[in-house]
């Protein structure tokens, strides 16, 4: 049996910390950012811990 693919798209989305737990990045920062203050846009580069409910489906997707 082959060995099953990561998904590409979650791997830019979540990150796995050293501990398990699951990370997730804020979204509307790529563009169209003119109208936002600066702190917005600043904020929406912290990560944030995902819900202890939505870690196993994030682990299954494969990403370490």
């Amino acid at each position: 049996m082959p060995k099953q693919k990561t998904k590409k798209s979650a791997t830019r989305r979540i990150k796995i910390t050293g501990t398990g737990k699951v990370m997730a990045f804020r979204s509307g920062k790529r563009h169209q950012n003119t109208g936002k203050s600066g702190g917005e846009i600043q904020n929406k580069g912290v990560g944030f811990v995902l819900a202890k409910t939505e870690w196993k489906r994030m682990k299954l997707t494969g990403v370490k």
